[in-house]
Parts: structure tokens; C-alpha cells; sequence
């Protein structure tokens, strides 16, 4: 075991401090090795030097506890580094008097803050979602995944995000706020006579939906408009009235189109997923049997 520790001298402990403004707190050995300081701190170690700055720290700040002498010496070490620069410290530490040094300053001074983009955290899913497609701009719809990385980079996620948006996407479908097409997913629009645009059938995920289903959904849009509709017939010539009546009659019957082929498309779909799983089966059951055969001739054996 070592010499016993001798009592700190006022004077080792003003060219402790005279250290610390010259050369910063944690540099122990550069101001034990300084000969300004090395002839009176001859008998003191680099731990000896941390451990008393740290309980005068304390003192100065009026703490109680060592715990939060603790705290001030952590985040002392988490100030930036200025080797080069001998006033680095002026900015952490204060002179109260020629021989006190001010330890709170030091103890806050712990870098600048990170700054980070904030993410918000209160927004309605199906408002983020047609959010998520406006932005993105994708002519022809954009699919879960995207939507789901957008809104998981914008906005603070719930754990079990994927499956609410899974359930929020087929909802929308369904209330006719957004088209489905091929798994992607794009804003409806307003009417289905503006501009020439022409209204796709919704269509939900996974299952198509009954023929009384899609004429109720026909039906409900061309009630909704119909009046509009006719007003704006009202004042067109004969001949655009035709054309118009034309164009329309080219869109249900486009939209009958597309309900045939989307559900086409999920009946394939439907019998894929049910082969697929028919092979599942059978290949575990296969791997089962060969396992039971397995240890049935090792135990044989």
C-alpha cells in the first residue's frame, strides 16, 4: 500500500485552480506536467487532482450529495476539448474571486445540443395518408410500403403502425377517398365529371366485391352528380351535349371493365395463395414424416 494521503495545502489547491483556467477541468496530466504547477503538485497524482476538483465542486455549489458531484463531473468531461485554446474554459467556468472557481457553469456547459428535425406526433392517419400520396407524386399511385416509410420518416409511429395502416388504407378504399389499382393507392377525385377525368371504381383489398356492390356504388355516385350534371347539359348545344352523354356512357362502361379484371385479379390471386399453401402443407407434413422415420431407426439402432 501507498504513503496515506496528506491534506490538501491552500496553495496546492489555488494552482489547482490556476491549473484548471489554463489548461481546462479533466486535463490532469498536462497540468501536473506544466512547470508552472509540477514543483507544488509534485506529490499529487492525476486521480488525486480529479477527486479534488470534484469535491470543491460540490462545495462551491452548495450539493449535499455525491451523486450530484457525480453529475457536474460527467457532464464537465462532455465539454468540448480546446487542446489549443487557452480560453476555452471562460465559457464554462466563472471567476467568483481570484481563488474561487465557479463549478455550475462548467457542469451545464455540455456541448451544443444535437438538433434533430422534430417529428409531430398528433395527426389523423387517414389526413397523413393523403399526405403521404400528394407528396410523393407517384403518377400512378403510390403502394403501402412507400406510404408507410413516408409517414414513419415524417411523424412518430405507434409499435403496431403496419397494421393500422393497413386497416386505415382499406377503409379509405372503401369510403371511396382513395382508388386502388394493382395495389396502389391514389387520391379519388372530386367528381367524376371534371375536366374529362374519368371516376375509377373503388376497389378493396384482397377480395372482390359482389355485382349489387358495384351497382350500388354506380349508382351512388351519378345520384350525387347527376344534378350537376344536367345543369351543366342544360347549357351545352346539342352536339356537346352528345358528346357528353358519349364520354359518360365510355366511362361506366370503363369502370365495368376494370371491376371485371380487378376481379379477375384477386380470384388468381385467391388461388396462388390457396396452391402455395397447399404446398406448405404438404412439405411440412413431408418433413415431419422424415423426422418421425429418422428417430424411429436411431431408437431401433
Amino acid at each position: 500500500m501507498g504513503a496515506p494521503k496528506q491534506k490538501w495545502t491552500e496553495e496546492e489547491e489555488f494552482a489547482l485552480k490556476a491549473g484548471i483556467r489554463k489548461h481546462g477541468a479533466g486535463k490532469w496530466r498536462t497540468i501536473l506536467k506544466d512547470p508552472e504547477f509540477s514543483g507544488i503538485l509534485c506529490l499529487r497524482s492525476n486521480v488525486d487532482l480529479k477527486d479534488k476538483w470534484r469535491n470543491m465542486s460540490v462545495v462551491m455549489n452548495g450539493w449535499g450529495s455525491r451523486e450530484k458531484g457525480r453529475i457536474a463531473l460527467k457532464k464537465s468531461k462532455q465539454t468540448p476539448r480546446h487542446d489549443e485554446n487557452p480560453m476555452a474554459l471562460t465559457t464554462g467556468v466563472k471567476d467568483i474571486s481570484d481563488e474561487i472557481v465557479e463549478a455550475k457553469p462548467l457542469a451545464m456547459s455540455a456541448g451544443p445540443p444535437q438538433i434533430t428535425p422534430p417529428k409531430k406526433s398528433e395527426a389523423k392517419l387517414e389526413n397523413l395518408i393523403l399526405e403521404a400520396i400528394t407528396n410523393l407524386k407517384e403518377p400512378s399511385g403510390s403502394n403501402k410500403t412507400a406510404i408507410a416509410m413516408y409517414i414513419e420518416d415524417q411523424y412518430v409511429s405507434p409499435p403496431d403502425f403496419k397494421r393500422l395502416l393497413s386497416a386505415k388504407l382499406k377503409k379509405m378504399v372503401e369510403a371511396r377517398k382513395l382508388v386502388k389499382v394493382k395495389r396502389k393507392y391514389r387520391i379519388a377525385p372530386s367528381s367524376a365529371f371534371t375536366e374529362g377525368r374519368s371516376s375509377k371504381l373503388m376497389l378493396i383489398e384482397g377480395r372482390p366485391r359482389e355485382a349489387s356492390r358495384v351497382d350500388r356504388d354506380i349508382k351512388q355516385i351519378s345520384k350525387s352528380q347527376v344534378d350537376a350534371y344536367l345543369a351543366r347539359m342544360r347549357s351545352m348545344t346539342t352536339e356537346e351535349a352528345e358528346l357528353a352523354a358519349a364520354e359518360a356512357v365510355a366511362e361506366a362502361e370503363a369502370l365495368m371493365t376494370e371491376a371485371e379484371e380487378a376481379a379477375r385479379e384477386a380470384e388468381a390471386a385467391e388461388a396462388d395463395f390457396e396452391a402455395r399453401k397447399a404446398f406448405a402443407d404438404a412439405a411440412t407434413l413431408t418433413l415431419k414424416k422424415g423426422n418421425a422415420a429418422i428417430m424411429w431407426a436411431g431408437s431401433g439402432t
